[in-house]
């Protein structure tokens, strides 16, 4: 072996490592941004809460709300134990056909329909108790929404993400 070829696999080797450096820093800075998706800040007056119908004890409600307002920009309700639960939206679009929930790293595209009476009011197709961003959710304590009409962030106080997680367990239990 003479020593250009020699020098020349020397070269080719050092310059494989630093492609092979390279390509695993961008793998891990692209998916601990993936992973480390910040979570939103509570925004002033809403908080996540849930109500049990007095009349009906086997359904619940999750609104995320400003106390004693009818300020409810996304709602969940699901019955007892059945482990189907659905949102609900007020005011949007009459068109909405869908919006997309984000915790985490958990995403969820949720179809359903609106309808238009008074004011439109969206409800979404069954949204499986145990689905990836159920647990996400009940895990994070917030959402992000994208309804078309932009993106909300949905964050709880210490004592929403105590109300989301007895909705999840009052749906799924």
């Amino acid at each position: 072996m003479d020593v250009p070829s020699a020098w020349q696999d020397s070269k080719d080797i050092l310059m494989m490592k630093r492609l092979l450096v390279l390509a695993a820093c961008g793998w891990a800075l692209t998916n601990a941004a993936a992973l480390a998706a910040p979570a939103p800040a509570v925004n002033d007056g809403y908080d996540w809460a849930m109500r049990v119908n007095e009349d009906r004890v086997s359904d619940a409600i999750l609104a995320y709300e400003v106390d004693g307002t009818d300020d409810q920009p996304l709602n969940f309700r699901c019955e007892q134990g059945g482990n189907r639960i659905f949102a609900g939206i007020s005011g949007n679009s009459p068109d909405l056909k869908a919006i997309k929930l984000v915790s985490g790293n958990a995403t969820l595209r949720v179809t359903g329909t609106t309808d238009v009476d008074e004011m439109p009011y969206f409800s979404s197709e069954e949204i499986a108790g145990g689905s990836a961003f159920i647990t996400a959710f009940a895990a994070n304590g917030w959402l992000r929404m994208t309804d078309g009409g932009g993106t909300v962030a949905m964050a709880g106080t210490a004592s929403g993400k105590q109300a989301i997680k007895r909705f999840i367990a009052f749906c799924t239990g």
